[in-house]
Formats: C-alpha cells, sequence, structure tokens
C-alpha cells in the first residue's frame, strides 16, 4: 500500500515537471519568434551608440583628470622656483645695496667721490623701542681720511614736533634725564655715537636737528631730517 503512494506521488511529480518545462519551452519559443518593432531596433541601436560615446567621454576625461594632475604639479613647481627666485634676488639686492653703501662710506673717508668735506654726518639711524614714547639714535660721524688729524667736540639734537596741538621744540635736557651729557666725540676717521631719547606724553616729533660742535671748527655742522623718513629707514 506504501509502495502504491509513493508509486502515484513520483509520476504526478514526473508529470509536472514534464508540465512547467513545456510552458518554459512555449515561453522561450513565443520570445523567439516575436518580431522586434523598428522603433525598438532604433533604440537598441542608439542606446548602443551612446554607450560607445559614453565610454569614449569617460575615457578622455580621465587623462583630462591626469594632465591636470600634472598641470598642477608643473605649475607647484614653477611658483617654488618663482618664490625662491624672488628671495635670491631681494638678497642680492640687499647685498649690492650694502656692498654701495659701505663704497659711500670708505669715499666719503678718502674723499674719491668728488667731497672734501672735513666733520660730517653719515647717517642717523633713530629706532623704536617697546616704549612708543623711548627712542635708541645711532650718529656714524665720519672725517676725511686726507685731514688725518683727530677732531674731538659734542653732538647736541633737538626735536621739533607738535605738542597740544603747538609747535614745540625739545632740547637735549628735555629728551633724556637732565642730567646726561650731550654725546663727545673724539676720532680721527669715523665713529657711531648711541643713546636714548624719551619723549614726554602726548608729543608728535616731526624733525630732528643735530649740530656737531668741534673744537677745532669755528662753523658747527648743522643737519636737519624728517622724523618720519628716518622711521622708514
Amino acid at each position: 500500500m506504501r509502495k502504491g503512494v509513493l508509486k502515484i506521488g513520483f509520476t504526478e511529480t514526473t508529470v509536472l515537471t514534464i508540465a512547467v518545462a513545456a510552458v518554459l519551452l512555449f515561453i522561450v519559443w513565443q520570445l523567439a519568434s516575436t518580431k522586434v518593432v523598428p522603433e525598438t531596433r532604433d533604440l537598441q541601436n542608439e542606446v548602443r551608440f551612446l554607450s560607445g560615446e559614453l565610454t569614449s567621454i569617460n575615457g578622455r576625461l580621465k587623462r583630462i583628470q591626469a594632465r591636470q594632475v600634472v598641470i598642477e604639479r608643473e605649475a607647484d613647481v614653477l611658483r617654488q622656483a618663482n618664490h625662491l627666485l624672488r628671495e635670491h634676488e631681494s638678497a642680492r639686492q640687499a647685498e649690492l645695496g650694502q656692498l654701495q653703501s659701505e663704497l659711500d662710506f670708505y669715499r666719503r673717508l678718502t674723499g674719491t667721490g668728488g667731497a672734501q668735506s672735513g666733520l660730517d654726518i653719515y647717517r642717523v639711524e633713530v629706532i623704536p623701542t617697546e616704549s612708543g614714547r623711548v627712542f635708541q639714535f645711532i650718529l656714524t660721524l665720519t672725517q676725511n681720511i686726507r685731514r688725518a688729524a683727530i677732531i674731538t667736540g659734542r653732538a647736541r639734537m633737538d626735536i621739533e614736533g607738535t605738542l597740544e596741538d603747538r609747535p614745540v621744540t625739545l632740547y637735549w635736557s628735555q629728551v633724556t634725564s637732565g642730567e646726561t651729557p650731550e654725546p663727545s666725540f673724539r676720532f680721527k676717521y669715523f665713529q657711531q655715537l648711541e643713546g636714548y631719547l624719551t619723549m614726554p606724553e602726548g608729543f608728535s616729533p616731526t624733525r630732528l636737528l643735530v649740530t656737531l660742535e668741534a673744537k677745532s671748527q669755528r662753523k658747527p655742522v648743522i643737519r636737519n631730517y624728517d622724523w618720519n623718513e628716518l622711521q622708514d629707514d
């Protein structure tokens, strides 16, 4: 009885399998025999063409991106090279300026530049400090080397400016502690004088006046300098 049931079940399964296969074959035959309308074929051709174009565009885009990377690297190298060239040129110009300044200095000493002056002020430097009211000064004094004599004297510095909207002139005792003596010099060829100037509260300097009084000269050497130009130096 049990074997009969199994046999019947096997037969039914076989029949069902054959039926499903037949249905699938029929569907495949139907699909194969169905004609594709012209519009569908044209669309398929257009899709294949556009797919080819897209592949080509993607290829060109990848090549452009690779070239862009190369261009950016080249531009970065050029920027770095240009920066180095500017730094080198700045250093060269600074060196040339220093050499020219030294040449002018020695020409002043030897008198080869055409001027045969005696005592003179070669350079004045005014350097700001951490305090807005205190400035360091450096005076470089020269004398023509052909003079070949020691010169002595004193330097006096006066400062013109405005205080409470009024023009005023401050003298040495007013911009120092009051007990500081005027800078003295004694040299044969050149000498630097250094010190500090302290401005009163609210004073705005506009001009620096330097006077050199030498014992061996009747007339003092007087020079004046624009304060702002001294700051720019």
